[in-house]
């Protein structure tokens, strides 16, 4: 939020400034970051911020890799007998990392609202507002001479 005025920061639904990914990424994280750069909330990106989405795409990738191959074998033996893949321990530490990355990038509602971001994703004249809720383009109702139905509830209860 402005500390100046209190408004928060507003997005319109603009092209960004788009950069490859970093390396060979798997499907689900090149589809995260195909949706990553969809989404409004990276236009507030700056090249400063280049290394950032680069780590967190890196992690989104090794998380995926990691699960994938922790999937193929749930569970391993060890001098203690049968224990969970050591893999999972590793993902979940590597969870942790996105999600912090993520908090800084405003990806998430909860996110984007710490960030003061609020993503608009149209604006709407005053023409078309009067049109959708039943006013007129000069700000008439057109329905004003109708009568209220909510008249009709009070006056029922008061006769009855």
């Amino acid at each position: 939020m402005d500390k100046r005025n209190g408004r928060k920061a507003e997005l319109a639904n603009l092209p960004g400034a788009r950069f490859d990914p970093p390396g060979d990424l798997c499907d689900q994280a090149l589809g995260q970051w195909d949706r990553y750069w969809d989404d409004p909330v990276s236009q507030v990106q700056t090249p400063a911020d280049h290394d950032l989405l680069c780590r967190w795409i890196a992690n989104v990738d090794r998380y995926w890799r990691l699960i994938r191959e922790a999937d193929l074998e749930p569970m391993t033996t060890n001098s203690q007998g049968r224990v969970a893949n050591p893999l999972y321990a590793i993902a979940l530490k590597i969870e942790t990392s996105v999600k912090a990355d993520e908090a800084q990038i405003g990806i998430g509602p909860k996110n984007r609202a710490a960030l003061g971001i609020a993503v608009v994703a149209e604006r709407r004249s005053l023409a078309d507002m009067n049109a959708r809720y039943g006013g007129g383009v000069d700000g008439s109702n057109d329905r004003a001479e109708e009568e209220d139905p909510r008249l009709r509830v009070i006056q029922g209860t008061a006769e009855g």
